[in-house]
């Protein structure tokens, strides 16, 4: 190997420790709010004001503040495409105008609204866009070729089990790493060492700077587990448990503890949304459908004028759907077929489909016979975001070839959704699909928010990948 070579796997092998995701979300926020403020620096060094000043330092110090957390949340799923370079943007707009208020109230209005204001205004969210991307995509890169290690864990468990753990790739290109394990040679449900070892594995474990404390077991090892954490209650350690089912591939999500009068219950499944959560979720959909039904009345008109007399057969039809908890509905949708399928037997659409009529080709290429649909959420029987409804025959067909695949209604179906964005649209024909799909509806009912709703319609319309299988 080539000393040039032998540099570039060097650096490759080259590792940075952090003190925790905390602590590199708080860098990249820092980072991004430092070049937020020597950007605003040229507007207050142009003005010259005291009010300016304010400005200009409030807006970086909200900038900086809004952006720690969302690194923290690209931190925790790295692998999936989120609207960061989105949420910049936004954070930029609620900085600077927040910035506004505090100067307003600290001085009188004197700024200059000149060429040096504007471009201030308008060329800081591009520039910060650019460097979110630029530093994400790398710490991205960071966290696969294992060179960022920001979680540190001890693990407790038995020998296979650990074994397994250890080698499992997932964890260093997640930025975690195992430094110590400790092993029970007949597992959690066997004979349990003296708790003076476990105290001294704890105290190891932070010696070497661990934040976790990793426990292989199952639910019904909860007296072994009981007997673990009580000599590790001295140490500010985090005490975890990690299925073992997982391993096996059976995954067990423990969530949190939810205390219920004098006692508490360890929740192992949570709603997708909170009251809040819901709220603005329907007000939005209440808000879009109605403006989107307002302002595309002359398409929605032109279009069911052009199937009549195109075709035989009414212009709208509905068909039946599974939908949010299981429940079926109607939905509604342009007829682009000369025939009308209830949902209870039918043959998924393909290429060249010599069912599709001629304006019917055009329409579901374009998503445009999905716009019935707003109906659907004004009636709040979907959502303008979410999973794709399926007939109620493919659904059933669907449920039976991969496990997760009913998850899906556990939030409200859309017309428009993740996996859509993400080109995985129409065809289902192999597990591969299914599988995409469904994780990708998955990741977004557990990872939902109002900005992420709003970056998947833009996507909607704007990414080419959203119109990919669309026949």
């Amino acid at each position: 190997m080539s000393i040039s070579l032998q540099q570039a796997d060097s650096r490759r092998r080259k590792r940075f420790t952090l003190s925790g995701r905390t602590t590199l979300s708080a860098v990249v926020g820092s980072a991004e709010g430092l070049v937020a403020g020597l950007l605003s620096l040229t507007l207050a060094y142009a003005n010259q004001t005291h009010i300016v000043l304010v400005l200009a330092v409030t807006a970086s110090l909200i900038y900086g503040a809004l952006a720690a957390p969302r690194a923290q949340k690209f931190l925790a799923y790295p692998d999936f495409r989120q609207p960061f370079a989105l949420h910049a943007v936004f954070s930029w707009i609620a900085a600077a105008g927040i910035g506004f208020l505090v100067a307003l109230g600290s001085s009188r209005w004197d700024i200059d609204f000149g060429p040096v204001f504007w471009g201030w205004l308008l060329i800081t969210p591009i520039v910060l866009t650019v460097l979110r991307v630029y530093i994400y995509r790398q710490i991205a890169r960071m966290l696969m070729r294992g060179q960022l290690q920001v979680e540190r864990f001890g693990i407790i468990g038995d020998s296979a089990s650990v074994e397994h753990l250890r080698a499992d790739p997932r964890v260093w290109q997640q930025g975690g790493q195992v430094v110590a394990s400790f092993v029970l040679p007949d597992g959690l449900g066997g004979t349990l060492p003296p708790a003076r070892l476990i105290a001294d594995f704890a105290r190891s474990c932070v010696e070497k700077n661990c934040q976790n404390m990793l426990v292989i077991g199952d639910l019904d090892d909860l007296d072994g587990i009981g007997q673990l954490l009580a000599p590790c209650r001295p140490f500010a350690l985090d005490f975890l448990l990690y299925p073992k089912a997982s391993l096996e591939g059976r995954k067990i999500n423990l969530v949190d503890i939810v205390p219920l009068g004098s006692v508490s219950s360890l929740r192992l499944l949570s709603a997708p949304m909170n009251d809040s959560g819901r709220f603005f979720k329907r007000a939005f959909d209440i808000l879009a459908s109605s403006c989107g039904l307002l302002l595309l009345s002359p398409i929605l008109i032109a279009v069911a004028i052009a199937i009549r007399a195109t075709s035989p057969g009414p212009a709208l039809f509905r068909q039946e759907r599974r939908g949010f908890n299981g429940r079926n509905f109607s939905i509604y949708k342009f007829r682009s077929m000369r025939v009308m399928e209830s949902g209870h037997a039918m043959t998924q659409a393909q290429k060249n489909d010599p069912r599709v009529t001629r304006i019917g080709a055009f329409i579901r290429r374009t998503s445009i016979d999905e716009l019935p649909q707003l109906i659907n959420v004004l009636k709040g029987e979907m959502s303008l975001v979410g999973p794709r409804p399926h007939a109620i025959s493919h659904d059933d067909e669907l449920s039976g070839k991969f496990e997760l695949y009913a998850q899906r209604q556990r939030i409200k179906p859309g017309i428009t959704g993740w996996a859509q964005v993400n080109g995985f649209r129409g065809d289902t024909s192999t597990q591969d699909k299914i599988e995409a799909r469904t994780l990708h509806d998955l990741y977004y009912a557990e990872n939902w928010s109002l900005l992420l709703d709003i970056w998947i319609v833009i996507l909607t319309v704007f990414s080419p990948r959203t119109r990919q299988n669309a026949h």
